[in-house]
């Protein structure tokens, strides 16, 4: 299977035009751009795991930095890491 030749990009480009009208396919290009970019640098970073620092919001047992769960309660480090960033966003000062 080969990929489209200049007859079914024109195909292509029409019924975009068509479904997205011509006001909007410039910002769809770009969106879609920025996606591309977004996601090969995804691939590039690779997912890290989150660090894990002091107790655990949950049980307030002592959590060891390269553990992948809570010794106490069993929680994993993502729900840990989570949790502490719920409770750090609710402590910040909302502005208007």
């Amino acid at each position: 299977m080969s990929l489209p030749g200049g007859a079914e990009w024109i195909i292509v480009l029409l019924i975009l035009l068509l479904l997205f009208g011509a006001k909007k396919l410039p910002q769809l290009a770009r969106s879609m751009g920025q996606a591309g970019k977004e996601f090969k640098s995804g691939l590039k970073d690779g997912y890290k795991e989150p660090p894990l620092e002091g107790p655990c919001p949950f049980c307030k047992v002592e959590v060891p930095e390269d553990s992948k769960f809570c010794p106490g309660c069993g929680k994993s480090a993502e729900d840990i890491v989570a949790e502490k960033t719920r409770v750090e966003q609710e402590a910040k000062p909302k502005s208007a």
